[in-house]
Formats: C-alpha cells, structure tokens, sequence
C-alpha cells in the first residue's frame, strides 16, 4: 500500500509539473519550429534533472536491497543463458496492464480520438469542432502520468537516482521508432527487441557495446521496413 501511494503521489506531482512545463515554456514556443522545441526539451531536463541531483544528491536509492534469485527463461546456449528476477515479472504484467489502458483510451475515448485527430491534422481537427489547446493540456497530463509510472517501475528493478532517465533515453527512442511511430503496441514490441538484444548482448561481446547492438538491430530493421515494424506511410 506504501508503493501504490507513492505512485499516486508521483503520478499527480509529475501531471502538475508537465503541465506547469507546457503552459510556461512549450506554449510559448510552439510555433517556432521541431528543433526549437527538442532543444528546449532538452534544456528542461537538464535544469529539472540538476536540480534533483543539488535537492537529494547524487546516491542512488532501493526501494529494496534483499537479493533475489532470478529465474532462468532459456539454456545457457541460448541468447546468453536469458534469467529474470520477480520483481521484473511484476513490472512487466503492470506495464501490459498500463499500455493495454492506454490504447483503449486511445481508441475508443472521446479524448482519444480528439489526440489522435490532432496529431494527424490540427487545423482539420478545429475545424471539426475540436479545441487543440485541450487536447494539448490532457496529453501533457496524461504524459506525465505514464512518465511516472514509468519512473516507478523502472526504479522497482534497479534503483532511484537523480540520472535515471538519461540512461533510458536512448533505448526509449530506438523502441519507439522500430515499433513504429504512433503505435502503442508497436512501441511494445521494440522495447522487447531492443532489451532482449541488450541483454543477450552482454554475454557476447560484453555489457559495454550493449547499446551499441540495441542500435544495431534498429538498423538493419529499418533498412527493411523504414516505417517500423507497426508505423504508416503518412
């Protein structure tokens, strides 16, 4: 019951910060261009993630530290012998729970379809009656939310330091585009590529170019189907 009040503190916490981020800064600058708005993002980030680190400092945190024994998936010979712990079991079924919700929303929400028509077509979707600025705000809301649960899940099967999303950035990026922009499921399904050719990884040619295989498979994907694997010509 302690984790379930924590994640509702940081989902209703991080909601208010998105949005206070949206109206203060993103609002004022969306009309001046995609590389504005990543080179502000990154900016947010950097000041919001330096201040944690001056606020709690630098020591990571464990929501646990009693050692767990992982539990084997496939032999040793294949893909490097594949174990997981219980807690990432528990992770995994809450995130299936989470994106399940989320594509329900999506589709069959009135608020869902209003974000998906914008996002295609923001002055077609004001001309059928649909005010973007809302749209804007709840999908700055709901971001917010899943960004802390994801924040909660991921701090569940390693630790909880000020840097955390740095080291998921990445990742993040090449499961979205392999999965295939716009696509829930899509992204779904990258995240499984890209962690599964990491930790296979680690066996092979070591935990340090562990990334640089995650990429690697994003490549030769792309080469074949550059949409992704669930994305659609626009």
């Amino acid at each position: 019951w302690v984790m379930l009040g924590a994640l509702l503190v940081a989902c209703v916490l991080t909601a208010v910060l998105a949005l206070a981020l949206d109206q203060v800064l993103f609002r004022r600058l969306r009309r001046q261009g995609a590389i504005t708005l990543v080179i502000a993002s990154f900016g947010a980030a950097l000041a919001l993630r330096n201040l944690l680190l001056f606020s709690y400092g630098g020591v990571p945190q464990y929501y646990s530290q009693n050692l767990q024994i992982s539990i084997p998936l496939v032999g040793r010979d294949v893909l490097g012998g594949l174990r997981v712990t219980p807690d990432q079991l528990f992770v995994l079924a809450l995130c299936l729970v989470a994106v399940t919700a989320l594509h329900l929303f999506l589709r069959h929400s009135t608020l869902g379809r209003s974000m998906r028509a914008t996002a295609i077509n923001p002055s077609l979707a004001r001309v059928a009656g649909i005010d973007p600025e809302r749209v804007l705000r709840a999908t700055w809301v709901i971001g917010g939310v899943l960004a802390a649960v994801a924040g909660v899940f991921s701090g569940i099967t390693v630790q909880l330091r000020p840097t955390m999303g740095v080291d998921l950035l990445l990742p993040l990026f090449a499961a979205v585009i392999l999965g295939g922009i716009g696509s829930v499921w899509g992204a779904v399904l990258g995240g499984f590529i890209v962690g599964l050719a990491e930790s296979a990884s680690v066996s092979i040619i070591g935990a340090e170019y562990r990334a640089a295989a995650a990429f690697g498979v994003l490549i030769l994907i792309l080469l074949v189907r550059p949409t992704g694997l669930f994305g659609e010509k626009q």
